[in-house]
């Protein structure tokens, strides 16, 4: 029949992806871009793709009915209020198992400005209660309501919540750890890194809790957030303004990120400033490739760049810290499957 061709056996070795020529087509025009999605086909079957626990951001910018509410699991615990905000407020999905169980918590991403804890991914949530562990996801004030580092704060807060919660939620207060996604993964490695926020003279016995963490997992984390030392990573002059930066900061124009005071809170909420010897190992995942960056790369691009995670490894490694870090056509790390499996092992589960 004109315009037809022969079946070909098969494009490529399923597993060496290697091309079983020749190939007889007709069409010759269709043999490049056929002999690419078969290339590609066998590459999705061998190379793990960079965890990324938060569904597509564009649903959290849509609003939290778009990303939809978490129903398999559903929580436990849904909306309780971990503070006195309107946005203090956390889903928790115990996992099953007899007595107390470790915990992850989630932050979700959205460049504090958008954003909701219904954005952790459900087959994240049954992943996490497979390996016995359970989750909670929160939601924390956004820049339009005040300036950084309240969110940081709010994260900290949110973990002492849960600790308070330990004989009754059946949370084992000695295996925390923190993750999300964006700025969400920021806050988790803020935690990872900072010293205990617990205030043992409180007279809140939530503030008495400690906020360190056993480990982080995280997606898409920025870990610095100086503007004068990330455009030298980059080796450009500027970048594209983040929508949020100006309110992040407190600020009117992107001039005053190079003014001291900004600078000063800008290294205050950056793990990166807070790295030593003493933090919890981390895993940082990058759906990005590493790709070059102009002052023409659009912000949800350089925001998420894996140089971020790459900065942050070389620095803990110096300091004796574990740091992980897998990024699209990367190092597959060679002990952890994904963010869960970090997680787990260094709860000390299989």
């Amino acid at each position: 029949m004109r315009g037809t061709w022969p079946l070909p056996v098969e494009l490529a070795n399923p597993q060496t992806g290697a091309l079983n020529c020749p190939v007889n087509f007709r069409k010759r025009s269709l043999l490049l871009p056929t002999i690419a999605l078969a290339v590609l086909a066998a590459g999705c079957r061998s190379t793990p793709k960079p965890w990324r626990p938060e569904k597509l951001g564009v649903l959290g910018i849509l609003g939290k009915q778009w990303q939809g509410r978490p129903i398999e699991p559903s929580a436990t615990f849904a909306d309780v209020a971990y503070g006195t905000d309107a946005r203090h407020r956390l889903d928790f999905f115990q996992a099953p198992g007899e007595g107390p169980r470790p915990l992850y918590v989630f932050f979700h991403g959205g460049g504090f400005s958008v954003g909701d804890k219904w954005g952790l991914r459900s087959d994240v949530i049954r992943a996490f209660h497979a390996r016995g562990i359970s989750v909670a996801s929160c939601n924390y004030r956004l820049a339009q309501s005040g300036p950084l580092p309240q969110p940081l704060h709010d994260g900290a807060r949110a973990i002492q919540f849960l600790r308070s919660k330990a004989s009754e939620w059946k949370i084992d207060p000695q295996r925390v750890a923190a993750g999300g996604h964006s700025a969400g993964g920021l806050m988790a490695l803020w935690l990872a890194t900072h010293d205990d926020l617990a205030n043992p003279t409180s007279d809140d016995p939530i503030a008495r809790q400690s906020t360190r963490l056993t480990c982080a997992a995280t997606s898409d984390a920025p870990t610095n957030l100086d503007a004068t030392v990330v455009f030298g990573w980059f080796g450009v002059n500027n970048l594209k303004e983040y929508p949020s930066t100006k309110d992040c900061f407190a600020i009117q124009s992107l001039d005053e990120l190079t003014h001291p005071h900004v600078i000063a809170l800008a290294r205050r909420c950056s793990p990166y400033y807070h790295v030593s010897a003493d933090d919890a190992p981390v895993f940082l995942s990058h759906t990005r490739a590493k790709d070059p960056v102009t002052e023409r790369t659009r912000p949800n691009s350089w925001v998420h760049h894996a140089l971020f995670g790459l900065k942050l490894q070389e620095k803990m490694r110096a300091a004796g810290v574990e740091c992980v870090v897998h990024y699209k056509h990367g190092p597959i790390p060679e002990n952890y499957k994904d963010g869960v499996d970090f997680v787990a092992q260094k709860f000390g589960l299989k």
